[in-house]
């Protein structure tokens, strides 16, 4: 069975409860153990007459409130920043990306938005500033100064983050905040430490680096130095990861049409979604942040960004 389809179930015993399951396939469990409590936001955003989104691939949010969308349509600037009212703060971007992938706020409150067609990542300012650029555009490599198609960015402790790349390489980057490359680690496979498709990255308080690796439906977690401590494979299909400041993590999972929160050590705590295209609805999401507020923001391949705000 190819890991597009899912996991193999072979040799398993089927498990006599939902709670069970949840260890073991998440995913198949229709009801969530508890009402996380979101509602999605009609007609967010608010878009000028005559612009539309494309493809959502990116979304992000900083301290002072702002939602960041980044998207691959033409009719709009590919990067545009709202208020949680849905209301216009600024867009930029035009004619410079070649493939918009994931985009990630610092602690700054600066932008990170990664080209994973130009193998670029730009750091911004919350004005559209540019301030820094890595890797080499249209230039596709393995080392500290180039890569192969990158999907994402997280912070680890003391300044350095970590790459995610990606659709061309299999492996994480590691960098310090001086842009300096400090090495890396992954390979392709399905092996402990390999990765299929390193899709998205998020980091805990410890320091400890979490890789979506999508296509082996996995998280994989490691020591701060890239070493192997283990992986949640119960989650379904992960496109994006974030922990947001409740310490919880949030996954989205566009296959499965949900969003579902675990805590530290991988258990799920309760997920909202279903199948579709409509209000509320998850199939195609692609990226999550989660506000300072707990708003949770979705980027959607079908051309949505979806505002949930709690009860």
């Amino acid at each position: 069975m190819s890991c597009e389809e899912g996991p193999s179930k072979e040799g398993l015993e089927e498990p006599r409860s939902s709670e069970e399951l949840l260890r073991i396939r998440a995913w198949e469990v229709r009801k969530s153990p508890v009402d996380l409590g979101y509602s999605p936001v009609e007609a967010w955003p608010k878009l000028p007459n005559g612009w539309k989104l494309g493809s959502v691939a990116g979304v992000a949010s900083d301290s002072e409130g702002r939602y960041y969308v980044f998207h691959r349509g033409e009719a709009a600037p590919p990067l545009l920043c709202f208020d949680r009212e849905g209301e216009l703060l600024g867009s930029w971007g035009e004619g410079v990306y070649t493939r918009p992938h994931m985009a990630k706020c610092d602690g700054e409150d600066n932008v990170w938005l990664i080209d994973d067609g130009g193998h670029v990542l730009y750091l911004y300012a919350p004005d559209g500033e540019l301030l820094r650029t890595l890797g080499t555009r249209g230039v596709p490599g393995e080392d500290g100064a180039h890569f192969n198609r990158p999907t994402d960015i997280a912070f680890g402790l003391d300044g350095c983050f970590y790459v995610s790349d990606g659709y061309g390489n299999s492996r994480v980057a590691r960098f310090d905040r001086d842009l300096n490359f400090l090495g890396q680690w992954g390979s392709k496979g399905e092996g402990e430490g390999q990765f299929l498709l390193p899709h998205a990255l998020a980091t805990d308080g410890e320091g400890r680096v979490y890789v979506a690796d999508r296509t082996n439906w996995r998280v994989e977690i490691f020591a701060p130095g890239g070493e192997f401590l283990k992986q949640w494979t119960h989650v379904g299909k992960p496109y994006g990861i974030v922990q947001a400041s409740d310490g919880f993590f949030y996954v989205c999972d566009g296959d499965n049409a949900r969003v579902t929160k675990l805590d530290l050590q991988g258990e799920v705590v309760g997920f909202f979604g279903e199948p579709g295209e409509g209000l509320g609805q998850l199939s195609g999401a692609h990226d999550i942040t989660v506000a300072d507020n707990g708003d949770i923001l979705v980027a959607h391949l079908d051309g949505r960004a979806q505002l949930f705000i709690r009860r």
